[in-house]
């Protein structure tokens, strides 16, 4: 199994409809990487499909944890490609501007795009942006973005419906985001090596779906499932505890995948905090990605190796401390610190449980409850964010050891 699923064996207690306690099941464990439960985890059957077209994903950010996206599995096959989540924050707009060259082309069924199987070699464009989400999502992404109107639009004339058999389509013609790209690169680049490899992933994705699918419906007629009050998870009541937070950059120009760059922890009980910035190796960072994550360039180049930073962060975490992180992206982004095994939680999920309504920003939260984020001697939008997620988990652990009734 690759790194990033992790195991939790604490049952949960609640009240049956008699007023009985009864046990519900542990919860299941889940790759950070794929976001499916260990047992539905398709990283180690993923190829990689290397390719000279670039590919660029403009994701609505509602499709960012869907568990059957498939733009994750565009940016998890195609080291030339990279996915985009605009977030609407205060604004209320998805617009998000991307560097592409001259020659891009918008992968989108507009009535004007060009059918790009009958354009000649020369017109092929060089880099291909694909807009991801369920279409109404599409639709608004596209409307939002004004700057992708005045491109190039090319479009494809499936031959066959969509594979996908677990999310419909509201037109025989319209297919997935990773049928579409790979339809493209058949026409672009049909010496490309990976693409039928890709697409058997995903057939084999959505089989062990549906396969799971007919298994619950079973069970649940032979086990009525029994409710229990949905509560914090346990190991964010640990005293040990530390809490994580990571930022990653890109690269600009080059290939290649989202690079650590930053990554804070503190513990939530006391004042102890660690602090890694990594020296990046093959990365210039840009007065952009400088700004967004509040470091200087002084700061970055002065950065550490990455086994020096895990070495010490092993130190201030051994690997059997229970860390927590607001989402499982800092989880995922600090796989080249983080212990490879050892208890996890994620801090949302419960919050969402206890407030029994969406979490929204982490910043949103701190805001909705009036909490006071702790002082921390760590820097940048890492820094700020690691404050914010103790200030939530720290609430969490006041509300579930409040006396019944009461109002820590």
């Amino acid at each position: 199994m690759p790194w990033g699923c992790t195991w939790r064996n604490e049952p949960q207690h609640g009240s049956g409809y008699n007023g009985s306690t009864v046990t519900e099941p542990p919860p299941r464990a889940r790759c950070y990487r794929c976001l499916r439960p260990s047992e539905l985890c398709y990283c180690a059957d993923l190829p990689q499909v290397p390719t000279r077209t670039r590919i660029f994903v403009l994701q609505h950010p509602h499709e960012r944890t869907h568990p059957f996206g498939t733009a994750r599995l565009v940016d998890m096959c195609m080291p030339n490609a990279s996915v985009h989540v605009p977030f609407a924050g205060f604004t209320g707009t998805l617009e998000h501007a991307l560097d592409v060259p001259d020659d891009a082309a918008v992968l989108f069924p507009h009535p004007d795009a060009d059918d790009l199987a009958s354009l000649p070699a020369s017109e092929w464009p060089s880099t291909l942006i694909a807009i991801d989400g369920t279409w109404s999502h599409a639709k608004r992404l596209y409307r939002e973005n004004t700057w992708l109107h005045a491109r190039r639009h090319v479009r494809l004339r499936p031959s066959s419906p969509s594979r996908y058999r677990i999310r419909r389509e509201p037109r025989p013609d319209y297919v997935s985001t990773l049928e579409a790209v790979v339809a493209a690169l058949r026409i672009i680049e049909p010496d490309a090596e990976g693409l039928d490899a890709l697409l058997q992933a995903f057939d084999r994705m959505i089989d062990r779906q549906i396969d799971h699918r007919g298994e619950q419906r079973i069970a649940r007629f032979k086990k009525p499932r029994q409710r229990v009050r949905r509560a914090v998870d346990p190991l964010l009541l640990a005293p040990e505890l530390v809490v994580v937070y990571a930022e990653v950059a890109r690269p600009t120009h080059d290939d290649g995948a989202a690079s650590l760059v930053h990554l804070v922890a503190g513990r939530v009980e006391g004042d102890e905090f660690f602090e890694a910035i990594l020296r990046p190796a093959d990365l210039s960072p840009t007065a952009r990605q400088l700004a967004y994550l509040r470091l200087s360039h002084a700061e970055l180049m002065a950065g550490e190796a990455t086994a020096a930073a895990r070495e010490r962060l092993l130190r201030f975490a051994p690997p059997d401390t229970p860390l927590a992180a607001w989402t499982g992206s800092s989880l995922a982004y600090g796989e080249s610190l983080l212990p490879a095994e050892g208890p996890r939680a994620l801090i949302k999920p419960s919050y969402c449980n206890v407030s029994q309504r969406r979490a929204g920003y982490l910043e949103q939260v701190v805001a909705r409850e009036r909490l006071a984020p702790p002082a921390t001697p760590c820097r940048g939008r890492a820094g700020a964010r690691l404050a914010n997620a103790l200030a939530v988990t720290r609430w969490l652990r006041d509300r579930a050891t409040a006396p019944e009734g009461g109002t820590p």
